[in-house]
């Protein structure tokens, strides 16, 4: 199961969100998936979410490269700790980057449902507010550095 889960991820993660093969989310998200915070929770539902979310942020994010910091996995879920940089782009006046392309980092939890994704929770690092985008919708932050 680990093993299986682990290829799942990084198919997500590699082909989907790297390559753009789109339409491999069809055969990886179940009809009815939903990611809980994610870039657009909840609006849309299955893998139509899944390549909307990859569509609007290569077009929002020249250049989107996500990479996987940490996995872990067990029976159920499996938890992702990934990092999503520009490179070539720049925050300008920015002295907490230290010269690193801009970025933000998250956890997203996983629930499989067989050899699909059936539901994921994003929580997101407060970085992604550098790129411009409060998903929190409000502009504060809890005090573990995540969006409210």
């Amino acid at each position: 199961m680990a093993s299986s889960s682990i290829l799942l991820i990084r198919q997500v993660i590699d082909e989907i969100w790297g390559h753009g093969d789109l339409d491999l989310a069809d055969r990886l998200f179940t009809p009815t998936y939903v990611n809980h915070g994610g870039l657009i929770p909840d609006l849309i539902r299955g893998p139509e979410s899944v390549k909307v979310a990859v569509v609007l942020a290569w077009h929002a994010f020249p250049g989107l490269r996500i990479s996987v910091e940490v996995l872990l996995v067990d029976e159920l879920l499996t938890t992702v700790r990934w990092r999503a940089t520009q490179p070539g782009a720049r925050v300008p006046h920015d002295r907490t980057n230290h010269g690193e392309p801009p970025g933000t980092a998250g956890l997203l939890t996983v629930r499989r449902l067989g050899d699909r994704i059936a539901e994921s929770w994003t929580l997101w690092d407060r970085g992604i507010q550098q790129l411009g985008f409060d998903p929190g919708g409000n502009g504060h932050t809890r005090g573990n550095g995540f969006a409210a």
